[in-house]
């Protein structure tokens, strides 16, 4: 009960910060699951499995996943009561986002996706490297944030998480838009 009055207002709130951040939906997007916005990084400098270096101010492209999608319970014929349901959506998506950047459909000046995530081992799965997020306050918000929008999204035929099951971690995810088109342009 208490999920059907709140999630109206944060659907409002994702909303609303997606028009203040400028996040779209990806263009082509098989199933809507991926959003982006593109902007300068502004965290400390660092060098990617494949050797590409970020650098603060350098071009990244954000990825989000679309809560309102999720929100439904279904995505692409799938019923999703786990987040491991979702790898093979999330393949499909990259795939797509290879595709826009072999076109050179996405922006030029972007060097790598990037992002914040608490489904690491599913990430990692997809060749994504990961860093773990620096402790402190700001991180514990993010991932606080990321549980409530999880539980706010969750479809209710979902399982309820189990009790004894250790805290999932907050992680920085990377990849290089070269390490993307290699590994998800289809040839």
């Amino acid at each position: 009960m208490f999920k059907s009055i709140i999630r109206p207002i944060v659907s409002c709130w994702e909303k609303l910060f997606s028009r203040i951040e400028n996040i779209k939906v990806v263009e082509n997007s098989p199933y809507g699951l991926l959003r982006m916005s593109v902007h300068p990084f502004k965290g400390q400098s660092i060098v990617l499995k494949d050797g590409t270096k970020i650098d603060s101010g350098d071009y990244i492209i954000e990825l989000h996943i679309s809560n309102l999608r999720l929100a439904k319970g279904e995505v692409g014929g799938i019923k999703v009561a786990s987040d491991i349901q979702l790898l093979p959506l999330f393949r499909q998506e990259l795939n797509n986002l290879a595709e826009l950047a072999s076109q050179g459909k996405l922006d030029p000046r972007a060097k790598a996706l990037w992002g914040v995530t608490m489904l690491g081992p599913g990430l990692r799965r997809l060749g994504f490297q990961l860093e773990a997020m620096k402790e402190g306050l700001g991180s514990r918000l993010i991932v606080m944030w990321m549980n409530f929008l999880k539980w706010v999204f969750s479809p209710s035929s979902s399982k309820a998480p189990s009790r004894n099951k250790p805290k999932r971690k907050g992680y920085q995810y990377w990849m290089s838009i070269e390490e993307l088109i290699n590994k998800y342009q289809k040839r």
